[in-house]
C-alpha cells in the first residue's frame, strides 16, 4: 500500500517505514505530524482518490528525525560590460520524516510489524542456507585450478633477449661546431 502526500508545497509518493526529505517542519524530532493524503493506492489494485473518503478514513503518520540543512546552491547574477556581479549562497532547511503509519479504513500499515515481518524472512533465509550449505559439506566439490594470464610483456622482452637483438635506444645528437676563422 502506497500513498501520495502533499507537503511543501508539492506532493511525494510515500510507503511504510519510507524515510522522506520534506521542507522544514515546526514539530520537534520525535514528535509525530500527519500529512493530508491525495491518494491512496491498496496492495489489491484499487486506488482511492475521493477527497470526503480521504479526510474521513485516511491518515498519513509520521515521525519526524531530524532537522539539518540540504546542499548549497550558488546564484550568481553578471551583466557583461557593466561590472555588475552579484553572488550569494543558500542552504534550505530540511527535516527528515520517516511514515511510521499507513491507514485508510480498517486497512492499517505500521513500521514496526513490516521490519519484523522482514526479520523474521531474513532469518527463515539464513536458516534455509544454513541447511543447504550443511547438504552440500558431504559432498565432495570439484575444483578447478585458477588460470593464469599471459605475460605478454614478459615474453616478448625474453624473445628480443634470445635472438640477439637489442632495443633501440635514443643517442644524443651531435654538436654543431662552428668553422674555425683563419686569422
Amino acid at each position: 500500500m502506497y500513498a501520495i502526500i502533499r507537503t511543501g508545497g508539492h506532493q511525494e509518493k510515500v510507503s511504510v517505514g519510507e524515510q522522506i526529505t520534506v521542507d522544514r517542519l515546526k514539530e520537534e524530532p520525535g514528535e509525530e505530524v500527519r500529512f493530508v493524503p491525495l491518494m491512496f493506492a491498496k496492495d489489491d489494485g484499487t486506488i482511492v482518490t475521493d477527497h470526503v473518503q480521504l479526510s474521513k478514513d485516511a491518515s498519513v503518520v509520521g515521525k519526524v528525525l531530524n532537522h539539518f540543512k540540504g546542499e548549497k546552491l550558488e546564484i550568481f547574477s553578471y551583466r557583461q560590460k557593466t561590472g555588475y556581479r552579484r553572488h550569494a549562497g543558500h542552504r534550505q532547511p530540511l527535516t527528515l520524516v520517516e511514515i511510521a503509519e499507513l491507514r485508510l479504513g480498517d486497512t492499517v500499515e505500521r513500521a514496526e510489524e513490516k521490519r519484523a515481518a522482514e526479520a523474521a524472512q531474513r532469518e527463515a533465509m539464513e536458516l534455509q542456507a544454513k541447511a543447504a550449505a550443511a547438504d552440500d559439506a558431504g559432498t565432495p566439490k570439484k575444483v578447478t585450478p585458477k588460470k593464469k594470464a599471459p605475460a605478454k610483456a614478459a615474453a616478448a622482452r625474453t624473445a628480443g633477449a634470445k635472438s640477439g637483438t637489442k632495443t633501440a635506444t635514443k643517442k644524443p645528437a651531435a654538436k654543431k661546431t662552428a668553422p674555425k676563422k683563419d686569422a
